[in-house]
């Protein structure tokens, strides 16, 4: 799947590809930045700052609009709400325990470590199952991607010594 979705993005400007690849909740920067690198041939700064304003791009929409899409579905499509009410609890099950220990250092720490179902998209779907206020949750998350882009964008560079 990774890789039809990157050949079709061979067709956009490589930053442009890079944003849309980092916005992606399937891929995240965690795919991106090392795509922007080494197949698109971006600079690291070049594809940290893509790979982060791409990754950003879903944050307010995704927690702002989320009860809100809920709301929609439940009204038109009630068997649907189902499926989010499942993403949510999912999401709110990995960070719950971690979140009452740790408060918005849990969102933070769960955003910025480069695991596989880690990142903005699950952090900001526990905010929002938690009912963690924007002005905790938001700086946390935001902070989270800068940090994970760093350590991605260091891991991808040095990647190349042992090619």
């Amino acid at each position: 799947m990774h890789d039809i979705i990157i050949s079709y993005l061979d067709s956009f400007p490589r930053e442009i590809a890079t944003l849309i690849l980092a916005a992606l909740p399937v891929t995240e920067l965690r795919l991106a930045l090392p795509v922007a690198m080494h197949v698109w041939l971006l600079l690291p700064l070049q594809a940290y700052f893509w790979a982060v304003i791409g990754n950003l791009i879903p944050l307010l929409p995704l927690f702002f609009g989320l009860e809100w899409v809920r709301k929609i579905v439940e009204k038109y499509s009630p068997w649907l709400t189902k499926g989010i009410d499942k993403i949510v609890k999912r999401a709110h099950d990995k960070v719950n325990h971690s979140y009452e220990k740790h408060g918005a250092i849990a969102l933070f720490l769960f955003t910025a470590l480069p695991l596989p179902l880690t990142g903005l998209y699950t952090a900001t779907l526990a905010a929002v199952a938690l009912k963690v206020p924007f002005k905790y949750a938001g700086p946390a998350i935001i902070i989270g991607v800068l940090t994970a882009g760093i350590i991605v964008t260091t891991l991808s560079s040095t990647a190349e010594l042992y090619f």
